[in-house]
């Protein structure tokens, strides 16, 4: 629960100072949920009409749970994605304050995570790939005037031997 606690006090704050209190959507990868809980309470206490959106994973149990309440193991399978989602509810996910949940494909996420490096230089890990995907996913749900801002989690250095890695990209099928 400390997760939760620092990033309420810390990364909500620094995020709200940041962006002059504009922001207006929260997006971020969930896994054991203290950010998005942290951060999601420190905002919604500055403003309640900020939405907070989760991005999930296939195999994970975030999404349905949230939008049913029902905790459905048939949701639950091996997936490639690491640093979110998972086959449990952890305590540090406060389910209330999330608006809403993305879920991003395996190939994806490994296929954005790649396209960072390339096309902007920020060498991120897998669960950053998924933030983004789902941050184009989710586009609809924004305005051109809207402050809408994306946590990367993890830096590119566990990942050489797989999202920036071609062969293994081919062999997974994310890449010709």
């Amino acid at each position: 629960m400390s997760n939760t606690k620092a990033h309420y006090e810390s990364t909500g704050p620094e995020i709200w100072k940041q962006t002059e209190g504009k922001i207006t959507h929260f997006v971020v990868g969930v896994g054991t949920g203290g950010t998005i809980s942290g951060v999601g309470k420190y905002l919604k206490e500055q403003n309640p009409n900020i939405k907070i959106w989760g991005i999930d994973t296939y195999g994970s149990v975030f999404k349905k749970y949230h939008e049913t309440g029902i905790f459905d193991e048939n949701e639950i399978y091996p997936y490639v994605t690491e640093g979110i989602g998972e086959d449990i509810l952890p305590k540090n996910v406060n389910f209330e304050i999330i608006d809403g949940f993305e879920k991003v494909t395996d190939k994806d996420a490994a296929v954005y995570t790649q396209l960072l490096a390339q096309k902007e230089g920020m060498f991120l890990g897998n669960s950053a790939g998924a933030a983004i995907k789902g941050l184009l996913q989710l586009k609809d749900k924004f305005t051109k005037d809207d402050v809408v801002v994306v946590l990367f989690h993890d830096h590119g250095s566990r990942y050489v031997g797989k999202m920036f890695n071609n062969d293994w990209m081919r062999k997974m099928g994310y890449i010709d």
